[in-house]
This record gives structure tokens, sequence and C-alpha cells, in this order.
């Protein structure tokens, strides 16, 4: 029991790391759970549900101040959430089986990498509430793209964000702000299919998502810092890295 506890800590802490910068926290949840010996299952597919659902809790905390005191943002990401929801309601049977190709996943990554290293970020001083409407509304077209496996809903978003002139000092807190309503939305849609859970495996799913939490709060200000004023190629050449890690495990198998 002691080390299944320790392996849902690992899994909680590697999605707080990876939900919101452009790595993809699905294909590192999938090696995270080779590297550890969780087999895919149940219990992992509800942990993951939940995990997710533990960091953007962390979203909501630190961006609430935000969202209060501009209520025209929140209209903007419900703008930017209906085509997500409309496509993600539309496209879940056909995408829910992707998510079991390890091929898919690596091919995501490598592609969402070169995305990141050959787009050129804009950098001016403006501020979350200066996206517009149309703006809006286009970078949840572009996030549907993250349906794929290992594209990644922050690379997405930063990569489309950036190609409608956006400057990024914008769109990673807009992409962090539009990461809630799109996983509360899956995470709902998901959920419905999972049932027969013990009670000792509900508690360590419990416990998976508070680390989920705590360790997305700890770091959300160290990654907007990054991902507005460091290389986005940084990440590029780290997804394309990972993606070889995952094609190179799936031949072994």
């Amino acid at each position: 029991m002691l080390i299944l506890i320790i392996k849902t800590i690992i899994l909680g802490a590697v999605e707080g790391l990876t939900e919101f910068i452009p790595v993809s926290s699905t294909a590192h949840l999938f090696l995270a759970g080779a590297a550890i010996h969780i087999s895919s299952g149940l219990f992992l597919e509800a942990l993951s549900i939940s995990i997710q659902s533990g960091a953007i809790l962390a979203a909501v905390w630190y961006f609430w101040k935000t969202i209060w005191h501009n209520k025209a943002l929140f209209w903007k990401v419900a703008v930017a959430f209906i085509p997500t929801a409309i496509a993600g309601l539309v496209l879940y049977p056909i995408i829910k089986p992707l998510f079991d190709n390890h091929v898919i996943i690596a091919l995501g990554l490598i592609v969402g990498g070169i995305g990141l290293i050959a787009i050129r970020p804009i950098d001016t001083d403006e501020g979350v509430a200066e996206v517009s409407y149309r703006q809006a509304f286009l970078i949840g077209v572009m996030q549907i793209a993250s349906f794929i496996p290992g594209v990644s809903r922050a690379g997405a978003t930063l990569i489309g964000g950036t190609l409608l002139k956006i400057p990024r000092a914008v769109i990673v807190p807009f992409s962090f702000l539009l990461a809630i309503p799109t996983i509360i939305g899956a995470s709902a849609v998901e959920i419905r299919h999972v049932s027969g859970l013990t009670h000792h495996e509900w508690l360590l799913i419990g416990l998976g998502t508070v680390v989920a939490f705590i360790v997305a709060l700890a770091t959300i200000r160290f990654f907007i810092r990054i991902l507005t004023k460091k290389p986005l190629s940084w990440f590029g050449w780290y997804r394309i890295a990972v993606g070889l890690v995952v094609l190179l495990f799936f031949i072994h198998q």
C-alpha cells in the first residue's frame, strides 16, 4: 500500500508540473506511469482525470482576482471555450482511442516541439485583458488541435496565439485561464465512464489530486515567468527529446 501511495504522489506531482506548460501532461503521465510500473486501467484513468482537476483548482485559486477585476475577461474565456466544447462533444468517440496509441503521442510531441521552435514570440507589455473576442474565439478553435494526445493544450494555444500576432505576455495567462473550463469540461465527460473503484483507490485518487493542486499552485508563477521571458524553443527541443523517448519505449514493448 505504501508503494502505491508513493506512486500516486509521483503522478500527482508530474501532473502539477506539466499541466500548464507546453510539454503535454498526457505524455508525461504515460512515461511516469510506465517508469513506476502503474499499468493503464480504470484506476489510472480515474487518477489522471482527478489530478487534472487538482491542477485546475490551483489555476482558479491563482487567477480568481484577475477574473474578478476583469469581468469581460470571463466572457472572453467563455467565448474561447465554445469551439472547444462543441468539438469535444462531437469528436470524443474518435479521440478517446488515440490515448492508447503511443506513436500518436510521440508524434504529437515532436510536431508540437517543431512548432514551438519555429514560431517567433511577440514581446510587448500588454495585459491579458487585451485579448479581443475574435482572438479569444480563434484561440479556442486552435485549442482543438490539443485533442490529439501529445500535442499539449498549452502548446496549441501558445502556437495559435503567436500566429494570431498576440504577444506572449497576453497569450500565456489567457492560456492558463482557458485551461479552467477546458479541463473541467473534459473531466466531466470522462468521469461518467469511471465506476467500480474501491474505497482505498478513491482515497489514493484524492491524495493525488491534493498533490497536483499543491505542486501546480507552487509553480504557476514560475512557469508564467519562464513562458513569457525565455525562449519557447527550450520547450520545443525538450518535447522532441521526450517524443523520441516515447517512440523508443513503444518499439521495445
